[in-house]
């Protein structure tokens, strides 16, 4: 019987793999070692779970070129999911970038964070509210 719930036990913990998996210090070690591809993937399953300050992380890396082609428009969008959120990075990031960008490009931005807020925030909106 012990041997029963051991099982159970551990097929409950390992059905939580990959959440565990997808850990900051994954991605940290990653970054450490310069695989930014690696790291680029741990940090954008937890912007996907509506992190800001990994949200902040992945537009760095966009904006730098680092895991991911150089994309101003992906790096202004995910720092205006952390702004929305209402991150100082994320705010200062978003306000940065939109120096940089033609207005076609911030259009582009602001459709695509309006989709990724609903993709990416509103599953995890707890309380308090946000705005693009």
């Amino acid at each position: 019987m012990n041997r029963w719930l051991l099982f159970l036990l551990l097929m409950h913990v390992f059905s939580f793999y990959p959440a565990i998996a997808t850990d900051s210090a994954v991605g940290q070690a990653y970054l450490e070692r310069g695989n930014y591809v690696a790291a680029y993937r741990e940090f954008r399953g937890l912007a996907e779970r509506g992190y800001p300050v990994y949200q902040n992380v992945i537009a760095g890396m966009h904006a730098e070129g680092k895991g991911v082609p150089r994309d101003l428009v992906l790096a202004h969008v995910w720092y205006s999911l952390s702004a929305a959120q209402g991150d100082p990075e994320g705010v200062a990031g978003k306000e940065r970038l939109e120096k940089a960008l033609t207005d076609d490009q911030l259009m582009t931005s602001r459709r695509l964070a309006r989709e990724y807020a609903g993709r990416y925030l509103a599953p995890y909106r707890t309380s308090g509210d946000w705005q693009l």
